[in-house]
Formats: structure tokens, C-alpha cells, sequence
């Protein structure tokens, strides 16, 4: 019985899978953004005509642009200037930063409560990204902001279209000795890691991010983007650790082992040194630099 019920919640979930973009359809211009970014062949005039033609995104990313997190000596009054000061790759998170909340948050009344906290989490895991790769001097060509902020996105599909079991997976890790990604295989026979990167490929996104969203709970899984996935999955955890989180469990030594295996590649300062120093360290960046993103989250 409980496996007719399994079988039946993948067929399912599946076929939504399939029909995503009725879930949440990824916005064109910031899909053209990220391809450019990654390719290396965007121009700034292309760029500024796409974010231009919203005024109200205009508005917000001149907000966060002036904001303490960048620290600019003179203010930034238009998009032609921020992405010369700033430059395409800032430019580019802001906007898919602005587009995704407005989007995921305009999805289901019902399930605003966990969307929000969705939300909140996966822009959380993006500042902490940003701050360990900065904090090690890490070579992850700035890329670690929308990989974190793209993690989590397989959840999505789950909480608008199946709320009751993720109710219920909600219940199993808290109740302790499960993870997520077992309490979700038990409920629906896949997790929001495989979720996330077939989402991911309907949204045409670069490689490094379908790695992020495949693989951020088993970084070493990923042949090429093993440290960019490595830096989310820490910056997941530490997030967890400070209350900005979304439930999940980490069974042992998850976090100590994140931090010092791969990391330690490009750091080897990291390994045996005290992990608590760093995370208050990261933890006291974080709470200074969220302010300024407190409009985006």
C-alpha cells in the first residue's frame, strides 16, 4: 500500500516536473543575463536595455546598489553607471535576486508562509556564499552569489503542488534521525536535489548552477564545480546553524566534513583549524551585510 503510494507520488510529481513552467516560469531576460554572464560575451548596453525596461527592478537594484554591503563612495543614480561600478556579474545577481522573489512570491496565498521562508533561506545562503568565498580567497569567478541563491529551487515544485507532504516531510526530520532528502524520498521517491536540477534544465541555466542544485548536499559528486557546490552547501549549513534556515537536518558530522574536504583543496589553512573561529567570523559579516539586503529578502 505505502508503495502504491509512493509510486503514484512520482508519477505525479514527475508530470509536474515536466509542466515547471506552470510552477514558476524563469524570467527570459534573466535567463539571456545569466548565459551572457557565463559565456563571457555580454555587453553592458544589451544588459542595461533589458533591466531598463522595468522600472520598478530599476528601483530596487539602485536601492541594494547603494546600500552599506557595497560601500560606494558616491551614489549610483542610474543602470548604465552601477554596472560600470559594480560590474556585470553584481549587476546580474541583483536582477535575478529581484526577479526570482517576485516571481516565487507571487506563486500560492496558501503556501505563502513557507515560500517566504524559502525565499529568505536561499537569499541567506547567497550572502554567506559571497562571504566565504571572499573570507578564503576562493576561485569560484564570483559565481557562488546565484548558486546559493538557486540551490533550494527544487523544493518549489513540492511545496505548491504537493503541501500536504511536505507537511509531513516537515514532520519526519523534525522528529529527529531523518535528513530532507530521505524524508523525501520516503513521501514522494525523489528528492528536491534531482527536482531542482531538471527544473534547472527547463530553465536553460549554465552548468554550475544545475551542479549547485544537483549536488550541494554531495559537493564531491560534481566533476567540475566540486568547490562552488562546496561553498553552498557550507553557507546552507551555517545558515541553518543561525536560524535562517529551512528545517533541515544534519545527521553528524556534516558540516565539519563539508567544511574542511574540499574546501581544504584551496585552502589547506582550513584543515585542523578551528571551524567555530571562521563561523563566528562569517556569522558576524553575515549579520552586518543581511541589512542591506533585508529589501530583497
Amino acid at each position: 500500500m505505502i508503495m502504491a503510494a509512493h509510486d503514484t507520488a512520482q508519477r505525479d510529481i514527475r508530470t509536474e516536473i515536466r509542466r515547471i513552467n506552470d510552477v514558476v516560469s524563469f524570467p527570459p531576460a534573466v535567463t539571456e543575463i545569466l548565459q551572457a554572464v557565463s559565456a563571457g560575451d555580454a555587453t553592458l548596453t544589451r544588459i542595461a536595455s533589458l533591466i531598463g525596461s522595468d522600472p520598478a527592478m530599476t528601483a530596487k537594484i539602485l536601492h541594494v546598489a547603494n546600500s552599506p554591503f557595497y560601500g560606494l563612495r558616491r551614489d549610483v543614480t542610474d543602470i548604465p553607471q552601477a554596472l560600470r561600478i559594480l560590474g556585470l556579474d553584481e549587476i546580474g545577481h541583483l536582477v535575478l535576486t529581484y526577479q526570482m522573489k517576485s516571481r516565487l512570491l507571487s506563486l500560492d496565498e496558501m503556501q505563502r508562509v513557507s515560500l517566504e521562508r524559502l525565499w529568505r533561506h536561499s537569499v541567506s545562503v547567497a550572502v554567506t556564499a559571497r562571504l566565504i568565498a571572499e573570507r578564503f580567497r576562493l576561485p569560484t569567478e564570483g559565481k557562488e552569489y546565484t548558486a546559493g541563491l538557486l540551490h533550494d529551487m527544487g523544493k518549489l515544485v513540492i511545496i505548491q503542488h504537493f503541501s500536504e507532504q511536505y507537511r509531513s516531510i516537515e514532520t519526519l526530520v523534525s522528529g529527529g534521525g531523518i535528513t530532507d532528502l530521505e524524508a523525501e524520498r520516503q513521501l514522494l521517491a525523489i528528492d528536491h536535489t534531482e527536482i531542482g536540477k531538471q527544473l534547472g534544465e527547463k530553465w536553460r541555466l549554465p552548468k554550475e548552477y544545475l551542479d549547485a542544485m544537483q549536488y550541494h548536499h554531495r559537493p564531491s559528486s560534481s566533476s567540475t564545480f566540486a568547490l562552488l557546490c562546496s561553498v553552498v552547501r557550507s553557507a546552507d549549513l551555517l545558515c541553518e546553524e543561525w536560524e535562517q534556515g529551512i528545517g533541515e537536518r544534519c545527521i553528524g558530522a556534516e558540516t565539519e566534513e563539508t567544511w574542511s574536504s574540499v574546501l581544504s583543496e584551496h585552502v589547506p589553512s582550513i584543515t585542523g583549524a578551528p571551524r567555530s573561529a571562521a563561523a563566528e567570523e562569517l556569522h558576524s559579516s553575515f549579520q552586518e551585510h543581511s541589512a542591506s539586503f533585508a529589501s530583497m529578502m
